[in-house]
């Protein structure tokens, strides 16, 4: 996987081309804009494989941080919740 930075100028004239590579070789292109970085362009599934990433992490990081917590009862919890065991 090959990380590219280009202008977006250069990305407006060769659209197709970044897409094909993005998807043909897994390049990552960083668009810039006035010179500085303003979006990054990278395959779908790639995307959305980083984003699942993300989330376990994200989860696994909220039941650590939970393993910390005091226990409590479960009824003493619903009650704080406002709730009932009984239905």
């Amino acid at each position: 996987m090959a990380t590219k930075i280009m202008p977006i100028s250069d990305l407006r004239r060769q659209t197709s081309q970044v897409i094909q590579g993005i998807q043909e070789e897994g390049d990552v292109v960083y668009v810039t804009q006035h010179g500085r970085p303003t979006v990054v362009v990278l395959d779908y599934e790639y995307y959305e494989t980083l984003m699942a990433q993300l989330e376990d992490l994200a989860d696994l990081a909220s039941l650590e941080a939970a393993a910390d917590e005091p226990e409590r009862d479960y009824d003493a919890f619903l009650a704080e919740m406002g709730l009932s065991s009984n239905g």
